[in-house]
């Protein structure tokens, strides 16, 4: 007699049809339907790289190591094999070595605090990490980035501080409080997405998609962009609507993207938390009919951008050096991200920074 079928072990069924083979080390991209559908993502090949790419290799590792993020070897091996330095490469491809560097330690922080707070499995050793005490956490994360002294033993606040102290000098006090309120936002979606996983809630696609700009710390991303360009944009500019759809335009092409090539590792470690998944559950579809519709929805996203960039001096847009380097920076970050994506062994082999 056999075992009655579980939702979750229906998703897992399905997935198994759409990735390649185990046996295949390095699939064809069209040896599996998962690979055929991703390929039908509009998105150009970003072809710079920052020329410090590999210089920063070492001293981003020394930091990881110092502040206790990756003392145990494998950690430290699945960080070299993840290439943080790869992706910020590729999205900040005109910054100076310093500042990159500095854009590196965060992108590095982000992908440690999303592993061990927010993507935490159930089999690990502590358990998932519920909604109340990651709201404790990330008080106390927000107090560091604020100024407070870290806690001595931990290693998120130790590394955070670092890059507040840093950040302060390069972005100065307005940046940093605009960087901090995205933070702050960034952990309450967060937040929000692990009351949706201790409840087993999978979100509807309008919540979905509200959530999700913030969830991902895009918008921390650009801030990044500024800085490390070393912009300068108004608060006029900044409030205005072209402005504003552009930015959340760019942040949907990047989460909606990653929801499609972290598809698998969420579904590994019981997230419900994927645009994948909330299509499919609101729509009835099946799991490779909720990706196509993805597909889709990313690619309408990318040509309303395209579009929009040609039209913003007819909206009153001036277009003058900070305004033309920020658009620049956030297309980078779109196109970058998703030749990383592709890359790298993070989502494919299910890596996270935990053991």
């Amino acid at each position: 007699m056999h075992a009655e079928e579980t939702p979750a072990r229906a998703l897992v069924h399905e997935l198994r049809l759409l990735l390649p083979r185990l046996d295949e080390s390095a699939p064809d991209p069209g040896s599996s339907l998962f690979c055929r559908i991703v390929g039908g993502l509009t998105v150009e090949p970003e072809e710079r790289s920052n020329p410090h790419q590999e210089a920063i290799v070492s001293p981003l590792g020394e930091w990881a190591e110092r502040h206790g993020l990756a003392q145990e070897a494998v950690i430290a091996e699945r960080l070299e094999q993840v290439r943080f330095n790869v992706l910020v490469a590729q999205t900040y491809p005109l910054a100076p070595y310093e500042e990159f560097l500095l854009a590196a330690k965060w992108c590095t922080w982000l992908f440690f605090h999303d592993d061990w707070l927010c993507d935490r499995q159930a089999s690990c050793a502590d358990g998932i990490v519920g909604p109340d005490v990651l709201r404790g956490v990330h008080q106390s994360l927000l107090e560091v980035l604020g100024g407070r002294a870290p806690g001595p033993s931990d290693p998120l606040e130790r590394s955070l501080h670092e890059i507040a102290v840093e950040a302060l000098r390069w972005g100065g006090v307005e940046w940093m409080e605009r960087f901090r309120y995205n933070v702050r936002c960034h952990f309450a979606a967060n937040e929000k997405e692990a009351e949706n996983r201790q409840r087993g809630l999978v979100p509807s696609v309008s919540e979905y998609i509200k959530m999700r700009p913030l969830s991902g710390a895009v918008y921390t991303a650009f801030d990044f962009v500024e800085l490390v360009e070393d912009l300068d944009i108004g608060p006029d500019l900044r409030s205005h609507v072209a402005f504003r759809r552009l930015a959340l335009l760019a942040n949907n092409c990047i989460c909606w993207l990653n929801d499609l090539y972290s598809l698998a590792k969420e579904i590994f470690e019981g997230n419900p938390n994927n645009l994948v998944l909330a299509l499919r559950h609101e729509r009835d579809l099946s799991l490779a009919e909720a990706m196509s519709q993805a597909v889709e929805m990313h690619n309408r996203e990318y040509g309303e951008f395209e579009a929009l960039l040609g039209e913003l001096t007819g909206l009153g847009l001036v277009l003058d050096r900070d305004l033309r380097a920020y658009l620049r920076g956030i297309r980078s970050w779109m196109l970058g991200n998703a030749a990383w994506s592709q890359q790298t062994l993070r989502y494919q082999d299910l890596l996270n920074m935990t053991l």
